[in-house]
């Protein structure tokens, strides 16, 4: 994750598409939790939601928190009519002027009043678009927020404009690259409205490209789309310029013009994006500013991560922001080892490169750099989350929690371990992400042998009569091993017919029997991770999260607790912070109708629910309950921390206290 820079997507509650867009949004800046093996920019992407009503206290934003903050404020209808929000945006405004230079609030504008919402926010700063949907503008919203990140994090004068070298050949017999370069040259101009945010003068002399872009800061505001035409690769000033960019680390991409045969291709036009043209130039700007955004967060991302090293370590090792090649050995870095982005290097490629460089020297990914550090095969780690009901209220949304349970889970498969969860088979559920991760991470490895498996998802009764064929065959070939656990010894109906959970007496067979699948699950784990969780609506004694907690302090096992996302996480920390008591738990649990019910059935009953133990477990040692390998000081950061990389960093190294 990238420290230096923190982004924040404000809207109004009542914005029909402002959730759509932040989850599109972290997607697109972070990562993108579909494709969990994929590396993305690793910016992280947070949220303000709020309105005049329900949620009127909108969390403030620390411009402290990380080196460089990027606001980008969605004004629609709502927030232009919206008290709260112009009071809101005041305040942002205030912290913007007293951060100049670290400090951006970027608009995008979605009603026809948006330019007048607050004078101080000057037209310069909107992004407008082709309507006020900036999903159904998507390509063009790209175009606009990438340049603007460039420019921010890059530059020091946010006003120069990043320049566009088009490197061409002018001896196509068809005259293809000469046309196609006036074309693309044009379109930057005028078709995109992206004139005053790129210049393109000159990008047709190609002889004076290389003293062109020495000028611009030593290439710092250039980028370079090669348009590979039939006659690109013989050409003696092509190939300079590309030699150029690649000495230089310009950002390049390459646009397919080829058609027909070509007897040779210049073999340094390799280890760049490449994209086949098709009529859509602006494509090929989103693939060239994502290239660039890219290429500099991974540069910063990698460094830190070469700084976090012991000493003797940190400096025997150099950073690449894109993969080594054969051409990469002009750069000093490739006196040491290499730090390079993910994926790794195939085993061929690898074997080309260590013939230059050495069979001694080492090249890794973060990953590969984490499964040298760390050993954790043989042990099972059990991750207990569910999405928190308030997340979005507090600034976190459905897809941060998702893609922090992600990087948990890769992270530590890794490093060997394997993955335990409790889950159920609700639609876009947790057992669904579990499967689809561990199917990624068996295709991410060469080989996988049939009986080899990344997770464990364990179901109590009766969700496990629901388990189809398919699921099963999902499962296994995904390498997630099921396990199902029986009813409770006092139920008394047929275990293979299901009961619903329609009254209260149905309702403590559930619960009986969610709590003997913890139990069985908790006896199978080493150590446990918790994040979020419902506070409402669960079948069980109490929230699910809490009764794993219990279970994991109970059985002496390391608990990781994340506390910064809001949920039945949250209320844990809190309780061994000692700023709320159990029975807060308790009371908002109870405001559900159906829970309420079945809480006083219980007690009637006289069944033990669990808050008594977890009361005793909180007054026993607070923080020092967790017994997870952490400090304190460690443990408290743990429980308030939203940054991704600290989390994961701080859970890892707290196993590797306990277990190497």
């Amino acid at each position: 994750m990238n420290k230096n820079l923190a982004f924040y997507v404000l809207f109004h509650a009542n914005n029909e598409h402002g959730k759509k867009a932040y989850e599109a949004i972290y997607k697109l800046l972070c990562r993108d939790a579909d494709h969990p093996f994929e590396d993305g920019l690793d910016i992280p992407v947070y949220l303000r939601m709020g309105d005049d009503n329900e949620y009127k206290e909108i969390k403030a934003i620390d411009p402290k928190a990380s080196d460089k903050t990027y606001i980008l404020l969605l004004i629609d209808d709502n927030m232009y009519c919206s008290e709260v929000w112009s009071e809101y945006v005041k305040q942002l405004i205030s912290v913007r002027d007293a951060n100049k230079g670290t400090f951006i609030i970027n608009c995008v504008e979605q009603s026809k009043y948006a330019l007048d919402f607050n004078k101080s926010l000057a037209r310069d700063q909107f992004i407008r678009l082709n309507s006020y949907s900036l999903l159904e503008n998507w390509q063009e919203f790209q175009i606009r927020l990438f340049d603007n990140l460039i420019r921010f994090i890059k530059l020091k004068d946010r006003i120069k404009k990043l320049k566009i070298f088009i490197s061409h050949s002018k001896r196509d017999e068809n005259k293809i690259g000469l046309l196609k370069a006036i074309e693309f040259r044009d379109y930057i101009r005028s078709k995109t409205k992206l004139d005053s945010f790129f210049d393109a003068s000159d990008i047709l002399d190609g002889e004076n490209a290389q003293d062109q872009i020495k000028k611009n800061e030593e290439g710092v505001q250039s980028l370079i789309v090669i348009l590979n035409s039939n006659t690109y690769s013989e050409r003696e000033w092509c190939q300079k310029e590309v030699l150029f960019a690649k000495e230089s680390k310009i950002p390049t991409i390459a646009v397919s013009l080829l058609d027909g045969e070509v007897r040779r291709s210049f073999p340094y036009i390799s280890n760049i994006p490449f994209i086949r043209y098709d009529n859509n130039w602006g494509d090929i700007l989103v693939l060239v500013l994502r290239t660039a955004l890219d290429q500099y967060c991974q540069a910063e991302y990698l460094e830190n991560l070469r700084q976090g090293l012991e000493k003797d370590k940190r400096e025997s090792y150099a950073v690449l922001p894109f993969s080594p090649e054969a051409y990469s050995f002009v750069y000093k870095e490739l006196e040491k080892n290499i730090l390079y982005p993910e994926p790794p290097l195939t085993k061929d490629e690898l074997n080309v490169v260590k013939t230059i460089a050495g069979t001694e020297k080492k090249f890794l990914t973060p990953m590969q750099l984490l499964a040298e550090t760390i050993n954790l095969a043989g042990r099972s780690i059990a991750v207990s989350v569910s999405e928190a009901p308030d997340s979005y209220n507090i600034g976190y949304g459905k897809a941060m929690i998702r893609d922090l349970t992600i990087e948990l889970s890769r992270h530590l498969m890794i490093a060997g371990a394997r993955m335990v969860y409790g889950g159920d088979l609700r639609s876009e559920g947790f057992t669904d992400l579990f499967r689809e991760l561990s199917l990624q991470y068996k295709n991410y490895q060469s080989e996988v042998d049939r009986e080899e498996y990344f997770f464990t998802n364990y179901f109590a009764w009766p969700i496990w009569l629901n388990l189809s064929n398919e699921h099963k065959l999902q499962f296994v070939n995904s390498r997630v091993k099921y396990k199902t656990v029986d009813p409770p010894e006092d139920y008394k109906g047929d275990p293979n017919k299901p009961i619903a959970p329609i009254n209260s007496e149905n309702n403590l067979m559930w619960a009986k029997s969610l709590r003997k699948m913890r139990i069985e699950m908790e006896s199978h784990v080493d150590a446990r991770i918790i994040l979020g969780g419902r506070i409402q609506g669960f079948k069980g004694f109490m929230a699910g999260l809490a009764e794993e907690f219990i279970q994991s302090v109970r059985a002496g096992h390391p608990v990781f607790l994340l506390g910064g996302f809001g949920g039945v996480a949250t209320m844990l920390a809190d309780m061994l912070l000692g700023t709320i008591e159990v029975p807060s738990l308790v009371n908002v649990s109870r405001e559900n109708k159906q829970y309420n019910e079945f809480y006083d059935y219980c007690k009637i009953k006289g069944v033990d629910m669990g808050y008594a133990e977890l009361e005793k477990i909180v007054k026993a040692g607070g923080v020092d309950v967790l017994d997870n390998g952490l400090s304190r000081e460690q443990n408290l950061t743990l429980l308030t921390s939203t940054d991704i990389i600290e989390i994961v960093g701080l859970i890892l190294e707290g196993l590797r206290n306990k277990y190497n």
